[in-house]
């Protein structure tokens, strides 16, 4: 399914057309029965500058989710894209920055997600769901020491937590560089995550497992192919379905 072309446009505008998509359906406690909101954060096999990794894993896991999602006419800030849809049950943002970080950190790029446009856009979607990750490729970028993955990662939780729709937050493990578990980083990343995620109770999508050997996900040693972003789009899925109603609906 074709993301909607649209001319391009200046980011700063690109975001204040978001904002104000969002603002009719976050002004108000949603009434019951509208679809669940998921945001989904991440590098860039979540969302790539590059628009030749069309369709990307958000967009399909709207598909997967609802029969009638539709992708909106709305292009991602960050190099253009999918950005929002939704269908009957469920509403999709795609809140992933191709070159996403945990670690905080003032450069442009890579990007702290802490400091992202994405996260402030995905506070104004209100998300019942949130899937935080997968990270991984960026971290070493940062040129700070990856002793600060954890709390930094502890901070862009409480930040996600004290969102006032109060999402289900989901930690995804990240994806193995290529499939084969031959970093350091990455090692790190998804031992670190793990300790968070059972330090502070959460629930975690474990990523590793399933590309870790199948080199048919990878285009390279970041990307993914369509069979890799549909194996990404149906694992997320499969944890959505899990997250009880009640828990999906917020307070």
């Amino acid at each position: 399914m074709p993301t909607p072309s649209l001319r391009p446009a200046p980011r700063a505008l690109l975001l204040a057309i978001c904002a104000l998509a969002l603002s009719a359906c976050t002004s108000a406690s949603a009434p019951s029965g509208s679809p669940i909101k998921v945001a989904c954060f991440g590098e860039q096999t979540t969302h790539s500058f590059h628009r030749v990794n069309d369709p990307e894993y958000p967009l399909f896991l709207g598909q997967l989710l609802d029969a009638d999602f539709k992708a909106e006419a709305i292009e991602h800030p960050m190099a253009g894209g999918f950005l929002y849809g939704g269908g009957t049950h469920y509403r999709i943002g795609n809140f992933g920055h191709p070159r996403g970080t945990v670690i905080d950190h003032d450069l442009e790029d890579p990007k702290a997600i802490l400091r992202s446009d994405e996260l402030k856009l995905s506070e104004q979607f209100n998300p019942d769901i949130v899937i935080l990750g997968p990270f991984g490729d960026h971290e070493s970028l940062t040129k700070v020491s990856m002793d600060h993955f954890t709390p930094d990662l502890n901070r862009l939780i409480d930040h996600i937590a004290a969102f006032r729709s109060h999402p289900f937050i989901y930690l995804a493990l990240p994806v193995p560089r290529g499939p084969l578990d031959n970093s350091d980083n990455y090692r790190r990343i998804r031992d670190e995550t793990l300790q968070v995620a059972r330090a502070r109770n959460l629930p975690t999508i474990d990523l590793w497992t399933g590309f870790l050997g199948h080199p048919e996900f990878f285009q390279d040693g970041t990307h993914l192919t369509i069979p890799g972003r549909h194996q990404l789009a149906q694992t997320v899925a499969a944890a959505v379905l899990k997250v009880p109603a009640k828990a999906a609906a917020g307070p």
